[in-house]
């Protein structure tokens, strides 16, 4: 029973804790878009199991004694939250005009699309693909093709890149959305 009362009270916090962050780690006007690049959703569950399994650990550890689970506790909850984190943080956020990436420790910086120069493609284990997308500041923006929204971004990315510079897809040769090319390549 009480193992019960501890995984109520654990998922309690966590949802309380999932709307405070939320609100403080999006609070721009791309986050209101509803549109976004996020991590996967398992990613949130595992941190929120791996702080369970922890808190379980811990209260195992009172009743037994093990060094081990004394240590996974202390290991457990801390690595959940720190997965937590980076999915509640993590993610591109996009409306019409621009986008906002959002990276692990509130590090937000907004793009607009006509500030995307290139693209490198690499090719994952799995067959996904990772877009690094080169802005004209010298920042890189890495887009993992299997992350849920990804490749809407990337779609409404290049259409409205080329809005912004007047261009429309007959003139730019390297535009081939079946072949993951949206932006132009970037030489070495």
């Amino acid at each position: 029973m009480a193992y019960l009362l501890v995984a109520a009270a654990t998922f309690g916090v966590m949802f309380l804790l999932d709307k405070g962050l939320t609100k403080l780690f999006r609070s721009r006007e791309q986050h209101a878009s509803g549109t976004a690049v996020r991590l996967k959703k398992r990613y949130g569950v595992f941190s929120v199991a791996l702080m369970l399994l922890g808190v379980l650990a811990l209260m195992t550890f009172f009743t037994e004694h093990s060094a081990i689970l004394l240590v996974g506790g202390i290991l457990l909850i801390p690595g959940g939250a720190v997965l937590g984190i980076y999915y509640l943080t993590h993610g591109i956020f996009y409306d019409s005009d621009s986008f906002l990436y959002t990276t692990f420790g509130n590090r937000s910086v907004s793009f607009r699309y006509s500030d995307i120069q290139g693209q490198r493609l690499y090719r994952l284990q799995g067959g996904s693909h990772l877009v690094e997308l080169y802005m004209t500041d010298g920042e890189t923006v890495p887009v993992q093709t299997d992350m849920e929204g990804a490749l809407s971004f990337l779609d409404k990315a290049a259409h409205a890149r080329m809005r912004q510079k007047g261009l429309n897809s007959h003139e730019c040769q390297w535009f081939d959305e079946q072949n993951s090319c949206w932006f132009p390549p970037m030489e070495d």
